[in-house]
């Protein structure tokens, strides 16, 4: 899917002063892990919160959670790893 192009910072991409647009996944996947429920207005429900699992929640709800949420954009879950501090997902669009 293309979409707008965002910086590492998440602010909108700009080039020549128009707005650049790119293949998205990798970047839909980042910011569904670090938005939480109720941040995106057309979407309430979508979102993992990621850094709110750090302290409180097992490996398996937060690879629970992240199929959940990914399967719910349209995207197949291949693989979901947590160890210690790295988290490695491989997903594409269905």
């Amino acid at each position: 899917m293309t979409d707008i192009a965002l910086t590492p910072d998440l602010d909108m991409m700009v080039a020549d002063g128009d707005l650049v647009t790119e293949e998205n996944l990798k970047q839909a996947q980042q910011l569904l892990l670090v938005t939480n429920k109720g941040e995106w207005k057309q979407h309430p429900t979508a979102g993992v919160g990621v850094a709110n699992y750090l302290e409180t929640a097992s490996a398996g709800e937060l690879s629970r959670e992240i199929r959940e949420q990914f399967s719910r954009d349209g995207m197949k879950v291949s693989s979901v790893k947590i160890s210690g501090t790295t988290l490695e997902v491989e997903a594409t669009w269905k």
